[in-house]
């Protein structure tokens, strides 16, 4: 019998997380015959290998792949997915993380648009689940930058795509020679995303409950400040006018601080109405999925989201190097 989609997981020193992930997939809403995982081991130093294995000793739809070569220019990352891709069986890729917990229709909700033969590539949604203060906001943003994304989607402008929930049609992935004709890049996702729309094939987002996964908060600034370099390295790979979309945000209190000193009514009305439509989007955004326990921080959340845009490019233009999952990268 043939196969509707294969799951590809990349892990590496994921011992805390990867049975919660494997045990989502394995609660999956879909028929086990009709689609098969495939998990990649990229050289964990903990008990990531063992895990897996004895995990999916009795379930024949699970493969566990253990990776210690490298294809092509690619390293890390899409390394694995390279070489997972390799083994797949399935018409439809579908991609997450060894740190996520994809929803019990995943499978369903991510194949729906494959339905329009165009479709190349597809981003789901995630939510951060966390408990502080600093979680909380980067759940808030999360949300705020897959809304976001989903309108300019919508209005066919691309934008990126978001590896840890993904989908891509197996002849849009073979069109661009796959990760491992790829020159390496640690933002993989977006990289690959702009190779399949530059091949014609058309993009979509959902951002719905069905296809929400869950996944874990940053435990600490300095990893927060990695995973923002990383994105800062996506980020200046956009068209200009997104570039300059992004400087309006850096400027937006220094000028209206500036504003404020010669006509203060206006720089209050300026802000009134940029604070109001936001937390409008972001009152739809918690109605939609539920997530009401964000509702105090979204004022919070306006320092966060502009002191993380200054943050995010003094840290992206100091001398240090990227590390990420255990190993650094210039």
């Amino acid at each position: 019998m043939s196969i509707d989609a294969s799951i590809l997981i990349a892990a590496r020193n994921e011992e805390a997380t990867i049975l919660r992930c494997l045990e989502a997939v394995e609660r999956l809403h879909y028929p086990k015959e009709r689609y098969e995982v495939l998990i990649g081991n990229d050289q964990s130093e903990d008990q990531t290998g063992p895990l897996i294995a004895h995990f999916i000793r009795d379930k024949p739809h699970f493969h566990l792949f253990t990776i210690t070569e490298r294809v092509g220019q690619q390293a890390g990352k899409a390394n694995v997915l390279a070489q997972l891709a390799r083994h797949a069986r399935g018409p439809v890729l579908l991609f997450t993380d060894a740190d996520c917990e994809v929803p019990p229709d995943w499978i369903q909700g991510m194949l729906k648009p494959f339905q329009d033969e165009k479709t190349g590539i597809l981003t789901g949604c995630t939510q951060i689940i966390g408990q502080s203060i600093f979680e909380k906001l980067q759940a808030v943003d999360w949300f705020y930058g897959q809304y976001l994304i989903k309108q300019l989607t919508d209005l066919n402008i691309p934008v990126t795509a978001m590896g840890n929930n993904m989908a891509v049609r197996r002849t849009a992935y073979d069109a661009v020679g796959g990760y491992e004709r790829l020159p390496f890049s640690i933002v993989e996702d977006y990289q690959l995303f702009t190779e399949i729309v530059r091949r014609r094939f058309s993009f979509a987002q959902r951002f719905e409950p069905t296809v929400l996964a869950n996944t874990l908060p940053l435990p600490t600034i300095r990893s927060w400040l990695h995973q923002r370099k990383r994105w800062m390295t996506g980020a200046l790979q956009l068209p200009v006018y997104f570039m300059l979309l992004f400087v309006l945000q850096l400027l937006f209190y220094p000028a209206l601080i500036l504003l404020a000193f010669w006509h203060p009514v206006a720089a209050a009305i300026v802000w009134g109405v940029k604070f109001g439509v936001q937390s409008a989007q972001l009152l739809w955004i918690l109605n939609r999925f539920r997530r009401w326990d964000l509702l105090p921080y979204l004022i919070s959340y306006e320092i966060y989201l502009h002191l993380g845009y200054f943050v995010s490019l003094v840290y992206y233009l100091l001398p240090t190097q990227v590390v990420w999952k255990g190993r650094t990268y210039s």
